[in-house]
């Protein structure tokens, strides 16, 4: 997804069924198209963002598809996953073990921005009945508590998306401006923080410096 402009930031989302767009027809109408509409729009700039997800993918399935995957080169990542492990009922030991190890591999792909989303409201899971309803959104609570151990632990930062009832353009956007303005924000520090240090002192080689001290 594009949005054309000078200097474009990328971003790259990875993730489940919501990051890849469930629900709706386009990657347009989804996470990735108002994700870069609004970022573009806070950082006056061009922004590219680019979707490496699964409707089905879980924290250990992403794990593995990531040597797969170039992470390299983006101003920011996204993690968009638990929804599918919150309905599997994935176990907390594999789901810490699964994403501590994410987590860490993307914070070494030194990205200038990386984030956390909690796992997408299970209201939205309104083919099951009610019990199953309670059990797997009781679930993604415990999954999103773990996440919240794992981004303290690794000084990631974690974005609690808003409950909503339908997978649509509009819940899309809802999260989008959300994710979007904590990307706009930590880009927008990382850029004071590079613009006010020192320029570094270039350094003339050694000969230069030792053809100098012997012409005073």
């Amino acid at each position: 997804m594009n949005i054309a402009g000078i200097d474009p930031a990328r971003i790259l989302v990875i993730g489940d069924g919501p990051a890849a767009g469930f629900g709706v027809r386009t990657h347009q109408l989804g996470i990735a198209g108002h994700l870069a509409r609004h970022l573009g729009g806070l950082l006056a700039r061009g922004v590219v963002v680019t979707v490496l997800a699964q409707p089905a993918a879980s924290a250990r399935s992403t794990l593995k598809r990531l040597d797969d995957m170039d992470v390299d080169g983006y101003d920011s990542i996204v993690l968009m996953l638990a929804t599918t492990d919150a309905f599997c009922l994935t176990s907390r030991r594999s789901w810490r073990r699964n994403m501590t190890a994410l987590v860490r591999t993307l914070i070494a792909a030194d990205a200038p921005s990386m984030c956390v989303t909690s796992a997408a409201s299970l209201h939205l899971a309104r083919p099951l009945s009610p019990f199953a309803r309670r059990l797997t959104g009781r679930h993604a609570r415990t999954l999103n508590a773990e996440t919240r151990r794992i981004c303290a632990q690794t000084n990631t930062p974690m974005i609690s998306l808003d409950a909503a009832s339908d997978l649509t353009s509009r819940t899309y956007a809802m999260w989008g401006r959300r994710i979007g303005a904590h990307v706009a924000d930590s880009l927008h520090k990382r850029t004071q923080q590079a613009s006010s240090k020192p320029p570094r002192r270039r350094e003339l080689p050694r000969r230069v410096q030792h053809i100098e001290r012997a012409s005073v």
